[in-house]
This record gives structure tokens, C-alpha cells and sequence, in this order.
């Protein structure tokens, strides 16, 4: 790479470790071909953008972008509210929220690594000049929350909130004698309705699984109700998802 250039784009977010959809890691090539999405590399204008094999170049206007180094990894890529406003070209409004969540997520636990970026810094990249997919930006900028810790928690708060379900609290803290017990995905605590999304990882290792059998039974000691969701219940029954969440809401005890 030439001093000018820098990742951008989906190479950005993909060192930055953000959340992706599948769909962006590859181009149709023809009406029933696929391929391998090239390397995106940028450089501010009036470097020339690349032309080199496997790569994307892209021109990024001044004023337009921030470079920064990833710690990690030592690469040059576009900031993580650069990346968040540029992928506006590619991503649709829920993907763009994930991803907002991801860059804005503050800690919530000990060895927690500090937020990517705030919410003022998106919409400054945002409101830098013209962007491409500046309609669905822009929709999905008030949504992005800082609590969020993963796509599928995205995921299922806005399915809720599209089904009319107020909005839940995230990652709400479970206290116990002025200590913290207990973290739960999405709540609803005057309702002590509460929503967790199980990974395959909840399934496969017999100590997370022990681990989530105890927790389970002290919230429910504590008089949470708890609703568990599985990447099934996402991909293919929504509707039952909501229609379970809206059953444990109207049952929960209106707490003050």
C-alpha cells in the first residue's frame, strides 16, 4: 500500500470488529455468480484511487473521512464513525443500526474495552457532506444505543419496537445487595420481564450451559420472567417471538 491509502469500507469495519451481514462479502458477477468482495482501499482526494488486482479503490473527498490506526492489527483504516457513514452505500437501515451499536458500545464489564466511537461523532460523519445512502443513515442514526452487545440484541429490540412492544432497557443490571448479579440482553424491569438471546456457544459448552442453568434460577428467585430466544426464533418465527414477549408483558406485575 501506498503511504495515502488506508481500509475502508467493509475492510474497515471488518478490522474495527464490527457486525456484518453475509450479503456484503460478496458482488454478483453475472445473474447466478458470486464473488469475493476485492480488498476496499481509500485514499483522500487528490490521491488517485487504487487500481491494483483485488482491491476497490475509493475516493474520499476532504472533509469527507478520518484515518486513524487500529491498535490491534497496526492498520490504516477510515475511523469507526467514518466506516459507520460510508457503509450507508451498502447496508440497509437495521444492518446500519447494528453497526452504530457495535462502534457506540460502552463497557459494561470489567475489562470491557472502551467505545469506538459516541453518537455526536456519527452524526458528525454523517452530516460531514453528501453521503451516499444518507436516506437510510439518517433513519437509523436516533435508533443506535450504546448498550447494546451484540447484532442479535440489535436484532431483536427493533423487532420489538416494530411490533409496537415498547422499547426495552438493555443490558440492565441485576442488583443484589448494592452488587451487580446479573446482566439480562433486553428488559423490562417494572414488568420483570426479561429477553436473552442463547448463541450456539450456550449449547456447546457444558460449563456456559451450568453456568446459564444457575443464573436462570436466580432470576426467576428474583421474580424475573425470562424469555429465550435462539437464532431459529429470529430466521423463522418472528411473529411467535413477539406474540411470547407481548404474552410476559401483559402478565408481568406493573412494578413503581
Amino acid at each position: 500500500m501506498r503511504e495515502c491509502e488506508f481500509f475502508c469500507l467493509v475492510a474497515a469495519a471488518v478490522a474495527w470488529g464490527a457486525p456484518l451481514p453475509s450479503s456484503v462479502f460478496h458482488l454478483r458477477d453475472g445473474p447466478d455468480r458470486l464473488v469475493e468482495r476485492p480488498l476496499d482501499v481509500g485514499v483522500l482526494l487528490p490521491a488517485r484511487a487504487s487500481r491494483a488486482r483485488e482491491v476497490r479503490g475509493t475516493s474520499i473527498a476532504e472533509g469527507m473521512g478520518s484515518v486513524r490506526t487500529e491498535p490491534v492489527s497496526g492498520l490504516r483504516v477510515t475511523s469507526p464513525a467514518t466506516t459507520w457513514a460510508m457503509m450507508g452505500a451498502l447496508l440497509q437501515r437495521d444492518d446500519l443500526v447494528a453497526l452504530g451499536d457495535a462502534m457506540v458500545r460502552e463497557p459494561m464489564r470489567s475489562g470491557d474495552p472502551p467505545a469506538l466511537a459516541t453518537i455526536a461523532e456519527l452524526t458528525a460523519a454523517l452530516e460531514a457532506g453528501r453521503r451516499r445512502g444518507a436516506a437510510a443513515l439518517r433513519e437509523a442514526l436516533p435508533l443506535v444505543r450504546t448498550r447494546s452487545r451484540s447484532r442479535k440484541e440489535t436484532e431483536m429490540r427493533l423487532l420489538l419496537q416494530a411490533a409496537g412492544l415498547p422499547e426495552p432497557s438493555l443490558n440492565w443490571p441485576v442488583v443484589v445487595d448494592g452488587r451487580v448479579v446479573a446482566l439480562i440482553d433486553l428488559a423490562y424491569p417494572d414488568r420483570r420481564v426479561g429477553i436473552e438471546y442463547e448463541g450456539e456457544q450456550h449449547l456447546t459448552d457444558p460449563r456456559q450451559w451450568a453456568r446459564d442453568i444457575r443464573r436462570y434460577e436466580m432470576l426467576a428467585d428474583l421474580g424475573w420472567r425470562i424469555i429465550r430466544v435462539t437464532a431459529s426464533d429470529l430466521a423463522l418465527h418472528r411473529d411467535e417471538f413477539v406474540k411470547r414477549a407481548r404474552a410476559a408483558l401483559s402478565r408481568g406485575p406493573r412494578l413503581g
